[in-house]
């Protein structure tokens, strides 16, 4: 079980009201595939992921203190990118209005829809207390493949600023899209601005976090710091991060962020690609070698998508000496990956980037024969400079950075930048 409650133990009783410019309200079914519009309150490592615990429905009341939302971001309650999508906001403790109003950017608001979801409080370690306040509302099978949206939340007279997200083309339809891939902000909040709106001037469909976003998982002080240097990048382009050891499990980091499954580990499904996002700092360490290897092989064993990526904290392959390789997660996870055909496993924990040559079964192998191995960072935490040799190792550099991959068809090109936008390494992986 997650440390974020399951939602499905608590959803034959819930419903999604659904209103339409004019104020005409109906219902929507409760589950959508395997997207559930309700919302329950995460716990954090001292919690119980048996019990559910149900968040407060909308209600038309505003605090006096700050009503309006801030950290405006997107979130992703189903492994189906194309169909369904989730907005998450913050406002003061009082505030219970949570409404989203969306609808086709072409017109926008004409003619668009409001929907009604959740909020809850976290923070003081207690089930549906704490100080501060969350909202979430889930728009589940309510949008359509290669479509851009219009929408904004809050409520009457508090609404936030209208901003635009696109949903990719279903799987199968041999496009090309952008992935930004970066990890490791935590002690430096002006260079994670920095690295994300260099990422963000190059357009990408997708950005993925390979964990240690804050220093101290369960410091709200850090996680507002870097919400507010995302600017409102977040709030058009979809975001999803492992959970680094940093973040500790805390309650902060679950009632933050809205990802697939059970958050901790979990599939998306973007265009022609399966991503798998795994968490290597568990509760219970046995959990990497059994749950979530059997999780890995039971995905890649049943997609077709043709574009298999990973990505979790701890690098399974690194020559940085400070943490050096996690022999742990080389040994639960790095065969599943390339029998299963993964491509690029994408990591983070060692401040620096690294890329490995093409591996199979800990051998040196041709270009798409193997699994790839990167060690992604360098957004913002001090970096680390001392090295060794080592057989897999092809490129290393300790130097704040992104990656930028185009997938296409046959191959994804991709390029590692420094924050000055200088090119430092660049390479090309066939499928």
């Amino acid at each position: 079980m997650s440390l974020v409650l399951l939602l499905s133990l608590a959803c034959t009783h819930n419903k999604t009201q659904v209103a339409d410019s004019g104020g005409t309200t109906s219902t929507i079914s409760t589950v959508v595939g395997d997207c559930d519009p309700t919302v329950g309150i995460p716990v954090g490592n001292l919690g119980d992921p048996t019990e559910f615990f149900a968040a407060d429905a909308h209600a038309d009341v505003f605090g006096t203190e700050a009503p309006d939302p801030w950290a405006v971001h997107l979130g992703f309650p189903s492994r189906d990118a194309s169909t369904s999508v989730s907005m998450l906001w913050r406002t003061d403790v009082d505030t219970m209005s949570s409404l989203v109003e969306f609808g086709p950017a072409k017109g926008f608001p004409k003619g668009a829809s409001q929907v009604a979801g959740y909020t809850f409080l976290y923070g003081s370690g207690e089930i549906g207390t704490g100080a501060y306040r969350m909202h979430e509302v889930r728009l589940c099978g309510m949008l359509s493949p290669g479509t851009t949206y219009s929408y904004r939340v809050g409520g009457e007279g508090h609404w936030s600023d209208s901003t635009t997200f696109s949903t990719p083309e279903p799987a199968g339809s041999v496009d090309t899209f952008r992935v930004a891939f970066a990890g490791d902000s935590r002690d430096d909040m002006t260079t994670w601005g920095a690295i994300l709106a260099a990422i963000d001037a190059h357009s990408p469909d997708l950005i993925v976090f390979s964990g240690d976003m804050v220093m101290f998982g369960s410091n709200q002080e850090e996680w507002d710091d870097w919400f507010a240097a995302t600017g409102t990048v977040l709030a058009r382009t979809p975001f999803l991060s492992s959970h680094g050891n940093h973040e500790f499990l805390a309650q902060n980091y679950f009632a933050q962020f809205g990802f697939p499954g059970n958050e901790e580990w979990f599939a998306y499904d973007y265009d022609d690609m399966l991503l798998l996002s795994l968490n290597d700092t568990v509760r219970d360490p046995d959990q990497i070698a059994t749950e979530q290897r059997t999780f890995i092989q039971d995905e890649l064993g049943a997609t077709t998508l043709p574009w298999r990526i990973a990505t979790h904290h701890k690098s399974a392959y690194s020559v940085c000496t400070t943490h050096g390789s996690d022999k742990t997660v080389r040994a639960a996870w790095s065969d599943a990956f390339e029998d299963g055909g993964v491509q690029v496993v994408a990591a983070g924990h060692n401040h620096i980037y690294e890329r490995s040559v093409p591996i199979h079964n800990e051998k040196k192998v041709a270009p798409g024969q193997g699994t790839v191995y990167l060690v992604t960072g360098g957004a913002g935490a001090p970096l680390y400079n001392r090295v060794k040799d080592e057989w897999f190792n092809a490129v290393n550099n300790p130097v704040n950075h992104y990656i930028i991959a185009d997938f296409g068809p046959t191959q994804v090109d991709m390029v590692v930048r420094d924050i000055n936008d200088n090119i430092i390494d660049q390479f090309t992986v066939p499928r």
